[in-house]
């Protein structure tokens, strides 16, 4: 075994673990769908994750589900940091002003995490809750991250979500052309997600813009997006009454933030 193979048994448990948890309950058939891993390969994480007492089969079902030992994998986050202190009363208030709902993503390792969300409020059922990890490239708080992180640490963070083996950040039609993206992103100040995602996550039911929001030292500490429903209306019209409030929404949260330090 090479020394990447146990990074790589990691990451697709952790994959499977979320798609249990964020799905649930699931079938095998479910997991391989949700995760594109090998059914062998799932069932044998399904048994590892059972016999660690972190999923369950339901009773006389082919179904899976997880148990509340999973929320202690939560108890080091803390829901009451400044960013979410900062951040959730200014989005709140922007959706009162666009009529649209928001999400508040950070970057962890190898993708976006939403921290915050009132998509409750677009009165469909979508997925990606709060916790949720979602792709670096195929969403737009993802590309409004990545664009503006030094090279490096861009790099570092693109090679491990490929390495996580997630179907979005391996896609190659995705990452051609990704500098003159990415410089696109800088040059716009936002960034829209993927149209293929949206279709697969969404069914296209939604479309979503993002904007990053900046720490004082000029890196990007969280995103924020708008989501909006495919039946509203011309996009280029909705755009030009949502992004300038997005946009002094993310303003507000940074210089919030860089009062406190």
């Amino acid at each position: 075994m090479t020394s990447y193979e146990p990074v790589r048994a990691i990451h697709r448990g952790l994959a499977v673990l979320r798609a249990v948890s964020e799905h649930g309950p699931v079938t095998i058939i479910d997991v391989v769908e949700h995760c594109g891993f090998p059914q062998a390969t799932i069932v044998r994480i399904l048994e590892t994750l059972v016999a660690e007492g972190y999923v369950y089969r339901q009773s006389g079902q082919s179904t899976y589900r997880v148990t509340g030992r999973t929320l202690c994998l939560s108890r080091g986050f803390d829901k009451k940091s400044r960013l979410l202190e900062v951040a959730a009363p200014i989005v709140d208030q922007m959706h009162l002003a666009i009529g649209w709902p928001s999400n508040i993503a950070v970057f962890d390792r190898d993708a976006m995490v939403i921290v915050y969300s009132n998509r409750a409020s677009l009165g469909l059922s979508l997925p990606g809750r709060t916790g949720a990890r979602i792709p670096l490239l195929a969403t737009g708080v993802g590309l409004v991250t990545v664009a503006h992180m030094h090279e490096a640490e861009r790099k570092l963070a693109l090679a491990q979500a490929r390495a996580a083996g997630g179907k979005w950040d391996n896609d190659a039609r995705i990452g051609t052309g990704l500098a003159a993206k990415l410089e696109r992103v800088r040059r716009d100040g936002h960034a829209f997600a993927d149209e293929e995602y949206l279709e697969a996550v969404y069914q296209s039911r939604i479309w979503a813009v993002a904007v990053p929001i900046f720490a004082r030292d000029g890196k990007v500490q969280a995103s924020v997006s708008s989501l909006v429903l495919s039946i509203a209306g011309e996009r280029k019209r909705l755009l030009e009454a949502i992004l300038p409030k997005l946009s002094a929404a993310a303003a507000e949260i940074g210089e919030a933030l860089a009062a406190d330090s």
